[in-house]
């Protein structure tokens, strides 16, 4: 309400004592309506909104589940964050629909199955001042006999807001055979050690895969802001059965210093922080049993 000074409100008395009954008394209607009018409301009172970064999508129907995870430093990067967010949405939406024309059909056909699911988690690998590395794992079930996993990785340039492939992190032309070679030799020490036999690659009926057509991704160093080694993640099928599950394989400093691109080579330092980025193998068979 507003306040008025002693002598303005004299004034008002005296103009109201000019009028008499009711001419008076609706002035003075008009000025306690005046008074007590209400504070401004609608779209130009309003606070405005705060913009919204969800980290999470999820959907439910008697055919499908899927879900969507983020890392909350993704924030960091809004067009990183809005670009998975909405990906990730379209292709799950797909996903539900695809499942409810599949399992319509079967049902018709007499074959019914459980509910299709998607799950899609995205997990920041490591960061240096240039790079931000993610990696996603995803995981579905299509009616077959078993769930199908894979990997997805993404390297985000900070400078650039913008993805690059990880190919230019090493210099152009360089020979690659002998890292792909240290590689290769990783994967059959690797499938060797859980196998309990020697495990040769090539005879194994799955070939050593290039390094530069791998999914990569980066690791932290013990150096602040530098990379400590490349991880090469490799999903069921990839390099060998889907019983031996997923692979992680570490590609040390001491293979990478010859090999990177001089515009990246100042982001790698140090030695990695992080055994690995995937769960152990080891572990989940120790808590399985």
């Amino acid at each position: 309400m507003v306040t008025y000074r002693k002598d303005t409100q004299a004034k008002m008395t005296r103009t109201l004592a000019r009028f008499g009954g009711r001419a008076a008394i609706g002035l003075l209607a008009l000025v306690l309506f005046a008074c007590h009018k209400a504070p401004v409301s609608g779209p130009a009172a309003e606070t405005p909104a705060t913009p919204v970064s969800p980290l999470g999508y999820a959907k439910t129907s008697d055919d499908a589940q899927v879900s969507l995870t983020l890392p909350e430093p993704i924030k960091l990067y809004p067009d990183l964050h809005a670009r998975l967010y909405s990906e990730a949405q379209a292709k799950l939406s797909a996903f539900m629909d695809q499942a409810h024309k599949d399992r319509s059909e079967q049902s018709a056909d007499g074959f019914p199955v459980p509910a299709y699911y998607h799950n899609i988690n995205w997990k920041l690998s490591a960061q240096s001042a240039r790079l931000v590395s993610l990696y996603a794992e995803e995981e579905d079930f299509e009616g077959g006999a078993h769930p199908n996993s894979t990997f997805r990785t993404l390297l985000w340039d900070k400078s650039a807001n913008a993805e690059i492939g990880t190919e230019h992190l090493f210099a152009a032309g360089t020979d690659m055979k002998p890292i792909d070679s240290f590689l290769c030799h990783q994967i059959e020490a690797e499938r060797s050690k859980r196998a309990g036999t020697p495990v040769n690659q090539a005879a194994s009926g799955f070939s050593c895969p290039k390094l530069l057509q791998s999914r990569l991704i980066l690791i932290p160093s013990t150096l602040g802001g530098k990379v400590g080694a490349i991880d090469v993640l490799f999903a069921p099928y990839d390099i060998a059965p889907y019983a031996e599950g997923p692979f992680e394989i570490r590609i040390p400093q001491s293979q990478l210093k010859d090999v990177l691109s001089p515009e990246f080579a100042n982001e790698f330092a140090g030695a990695s922080v992080k055994a690995q980025a995937l769960q152990d193998p080891d572990s989940v068979n120790d808590q399985a049993q």
